[in-house]
């Protein structure tokens, strides 16, 4: 037994090393993108999905918190949780013989988040001309975060006086800009008062040092933990079963295997791709399953999808019809693959 854990810590000391890699790769270039990427017009599903294939929390957050905001489109935000792949690419990565494995679902995953997220839109005209309608009239921009599972970061530009939409989808907004026109104060000389100005500027080392070496760390540990007690778990129950009967009963069971997947991968945490990956790599799942639970699972967005009560009805709709894309796409990509399981 107490090889089994060794082994697990050396396996998660591995994965460690990746994740860190990427963690701070990711740091390192997020001022670049933040700068160059702009989540709207017809291109906002392509940019989306394809910053989502970065391995890292933050940026199925930014979308949700951008449509709560009503700044993409729901074909964009579909787009970018099928696309995430959270921790799922480092954890490959972390075991040689399997890591070319994550090349094809990285880009089925691309593909199926573009496809999905376009055809949505086209479905959908409705909502895609109420988002532009209200980006139209509302002049904030977004700066996306890769890093962090926080809101976006609003980039702060001067106000500028424009035309007041009364329309329910902008005042029904939290678009903070579109509300500040509805109170706007002008002084004595007619210079608009922009909040803007107001807002506390934080030490440049502080946040560097923060932003570029402590947030990589903590970040990089967490996953560690993650992964140590997922394969101390793993370790334990094939050391107290045998590899014979684990198998004997994934055979058995694999008709279930792919509804399993997406159930876990619905689960908002980043441990949820950890598990997923994890029992691929072990031979716990096959390819089917693993593709779609790795499509259910966003990360932290659908927690802060959620946190918006006042759209609670829409929101349960698009959580249900991501899980029925996740099924669909699971059960389709199992049959195409016989419901194999990888070896241990």
């Amino acid at each position: 037994m107490a090889d089994a854990v060794l082994d697990a810590f050396i396996d998660s000391l591995k994965v460690l090393a990746v994740v860190a890699a990427c963690t701070y790769i990711i740091a390192l270039i997020e001022p670049i993108l933040a700068k160059k990427i702009r989540l709207h017009g017809k291109l906002a599903p392509l940019i989306g999905v394809s910053v989502s294939l970065l391995p890292q929390c933050g940026f199925s957050v930014v979308a949700a918190d951008l449509y709560r905001k009503r700044h993409i489109t729901l074909g964009t935000l579909i787009g970018v949780f099928l696309a995430t792949s959270d921790e799922a690419l480092p954890v490959f990565l972390s075991y040689p013989e399997k890591a070319l494995h994550v090349l094809p679902i990285i880009a089925i995953k691309f593909l199926l988040g573009l496809l999905i997220g376009y055809l949505i839109d086209f479905i959908f005209t409705k909502s895609r001309k109420s988002v532009n309608h209200h980006v139209k009239h509302c002049g904030e921009q977004y700066r996306i975060r890769l890093m962090h599972c926080e809101e976006a970061e609003r980039i702060e530009t001067p106000a500028r006086i424009k035309e007041t939409c009364t329309c329910k989808e902008c005042s029904s907004s939290s678009c903070s800009e579109l509300k500040q026109q509805t109170h706007t104060h002008i002084d004595k000389k007619g210079i608009l008062f922009d909040y803007l100005t107001s807002l506390n500027k934080k030490n440049d080392k502080k946040s560097k040092i923060d932003r570029f070496l402590i947030k990589p760390f903590l970040h990089s540990v967490e996953v560690f933990i993650y992964v140590l007690i997922i394969n101390i778990a793993f370790s334990l129950i094939i050391f107290s079963i045998g590899e014979d009967k684990i198998i004997s009963f994934l055979l058995t069971n694999k008709y279930i295997a792919p509804l399993f997947a997406v159930i876990i991968g619905a689960v908002p945490n980043c441990a949820s791709s950890i598990i997923i990956s994890e029992l691929y790599i072990f031979g716990g799942l096959g390819f089917g399953a693993t593709l779609g639970g790795l499509c259910m699972n966003a990360g932290l967005g659908f927690m802060y999808l959620f946190k918006d009560t006042k759209r609670f009805k829409n929101n349960i709709l698009i959580f249900i019809l991501m899980f029925f894309i996740s099924i669909i796409i699971s059960y389709i990509f199992s049959i195409i693959f016989s419901f194999s399981s990888p070896s241990f």
